[in-house]
C-alpha cells in the first residue's frame, strides 16, 4: 500500500497544496505549529474518514471557509485509487472512491491501512481502558471490516439500551439497596407505587425491547470478543518477540485480553453471552446503564510476569508501546499480504537514540511518513534514500532525495 499524492484545499492551514510522495520514506521537518501534524492528519483522514485529533469536522476546515477537501491517490494491490473527501462546516462529509459516492465506512476501510505512532501512544499502558479499547478498535476495524460491522451494530444497540434504561428509570441510590431490590417479576406483575419507589413510577419497563437489545448486544459482542482475543494473542506473540530483542533478552512481554464475559467459542457462545447479559439486567436497571460487555473490557501488559501498569518503569512502558507499533506492522502484513503505511508524528523525540534506530531498522519495507522539529544526524543517515519536506507556516518545500 502506498500514498502516491495528496491535494488539500482549505484543510487546516493549507489553503491549496499538492504533493507527490516518495514511495519509501517521507521526512517532514518544521517548527511546532507550522502544519506538520495537519499533513499527517489528512493522510489519516483518507484511511478512516475521521481525524485522530478532533471529532468535529468543522475544525478541519480553514478559518473563514465553508468547506474543505482532501483528495488522495493511493495504490493498493497494484491498483491506483482516488479517495476524495469533501468536508462541510455543518459537520457533514461526502466521500468518493474513484468518483463514486461511498455511503458506508466499511467501503472506505481497507483501501489503505495506516498505522499511526504519536506521543499519545507512549501512554497506552498508563491510560484508561477506554484508550486501550480504542487502540484495538482502530487497528482491527481497518484490517478486518467485519469487525467494524460488529462494532457498529454493538454500539448502536448499546446506545438504544442505555437510552431505555435512563429514560424509564429514576434511580434513587439513597434509598435503593440490594436488600429491597425490585425484581423483574415485580415489574411484570405491576407492583404498587410504594414498592416501585426506586424507579420512575410514571413509566413501565419495556422488557420486550430490552430483550431485543440484549440479543443484539450478545450477537455483536460475541464477534467483537472473538476478534479481540485473536488479535491480542497475535500482538502478544509479535510484540513479545520484539520486546525480547530490544531488551537484549532480559524482558519478556505478555499481553492479555480481559473480559468479565463468559466467552465460549462455537455455536453456543452467543447464547451463553446473552444469558449472562440477561442475568445482569437487574444490575443494569439499578445502575441506569449497561454494565457488562466488551465496551467494559481491557488489555493488560506484563513484563516478566509483573503488571507493567503498576510496576513498569517509564522506559519499559515506552518500549512496550514501541513493540506494539512494530507488532501491528507485522500483523498487518500477515492479514493483508502487503505492508501498511506508517505515520510517525513527532514521536522520535520521545524515544532515546537506541530505540529510534531500532524502530528505523524494522521498517525498511513500509512507506513511512515522519514528522519532527529536528532529526538526529545518525537517524537521518539511517533514513537515507527518501524525500525531505520542509514546512513553514503551511508552505511546503520539497527537497529531492537526500
Amino acid at each position: 500500500m502506498k500514498i502516491n499524492s495528496i491535494i488539500l484545499e482549505n484543510f487546516r492551514n493549507y489553503r491549496n497544496l499538492e504533493l507527490d510522495f516518495d514511495e519509501s520514506r517521507n521526512i517532514i521537518v518544521g517548527e511546532n505549529a507550522q502544519g506538520k501534524t495537519n499533513l499527517i492528519e489528512a493522510i489519516y483522514l483518507t484511511a478512516f474518514a475521521r481525524s485522530f485529533r478532533t471529532s468535529n469536522t468543522a475544525d478541519l476546515i480553514s478559518f473563514g471557509e465553508s468547506s474543505g477537501r482532501v483528495s488522495t491517490y493511493i495504490t493498493s494491490e497494484d491498483i491506483e485509487k482516488n479517495i476524495n473527501i469533501l468536508l462541510r462546516s455543518d459537520g457533514k462529509k461526502m466521500i468518493k472512491k474513484d468518483g463514486k459516492v461511498i455511503r458506508k465506512t466499511t467501503e472506505l476501510l481497507n483501501n489503505v491501512v495506516v498505522i499511526i505512532f504519536s506521543p499519545d501512544d507512549l501512554r497506552i499502558i498508563k491510560d484508561s481502558p477506554e484508550k486501550r479499547r480504542s487502540f484495538i478498535n482502530r487497528e482491527l476495524s481497518q484490517m478486518r471490516p467485519l469487525y467494524y460491522d460488529a462494532l457498529k451494530r454493538y454500539n448502536d444497540a448499546l446506545k438504544e439500551k442505555n437510552a431505555l434504561l435512563k429514560g424509564y428509570f429514576n434511580i434513587k441510590k439513597k434509598t435503593f439497596t440490594r436488600a429491597d431490590n425490585l425484581s423483574l417479576n415485580d415489574l411484570r406483575s405491576g407492583a404498587s407505587a410504594e414498592e416501585r419507589s426506586p424507579y420512575d413510577n410514571s413509566r413501565r419497563f419495556n422488557e420486550e425491547m430490552m430483550d431485543i437489545y440484549d440479543r443484539q448486544l450478545a450477537d455483536a459482542g460475541y464477534e467483537i470478543i472473538r476478534f479481540r482475543r485473536e488479535f491480542t494473542e497475535m500482538l502478544s506473540s509479535e510484540a513479545g518477540e520484539i520486546m525480547h530483542k530490544i531488551s537484549g533478552g532480559r524482558e519478556n512481554l505478555r499481553i492479555e485480553y480481559k473480559t468479565a464475559c463468559d466467552f465460549v467459542t462455537g455455536p453456543e457462545g452467543r447464547e451463553i453471552l446473552f444469558s449472562q447479559i440477561f442475568h445482569n439486567r437487574d444490575r443494569d436497571i439499578y445502575n441506569g446503564y449497561a454494565s457488562l460487555g466488551p465496551h467494559r473490557d481491557d488489555i493488560e501488559f506484563y513484563i516478566n510476569d509483573r503488571d507493567a501498569r503498576k510496576y513498569g518503569s517509564q522506559g519499559q512502558q515506552r518500549t512496550i508501546a514501541l513493540s506494539l507499533k512494530l507488532a501491528e506492522i507485522r500483523i498487518a502484513k500477515q492479514m493483508l499480504d502487503e505492508p501498511p503505511v506508517l505515520l510517525l508524528d513527532d514521536v522520535l523525540s520521545e524515544l532515546d537514540l537506541d530505540r529510534q534506530r531500532f524502530l528505523v531498522s524494522e521498517i525498511d519495507d513500509v512507506q513511512l511518513f515522519i514528522t519532527s522539529a529536528e532529526l538526529n544526524d545518525e537517524v537521518i543517515r539511517d533514513l537515507r534514500g527518501g524525500t525531505l519536506f520542509r514546512i513553514e507556516d503551511g508552505t511546503v518545500t520539497r527537497v529531492d532525495k537526500y
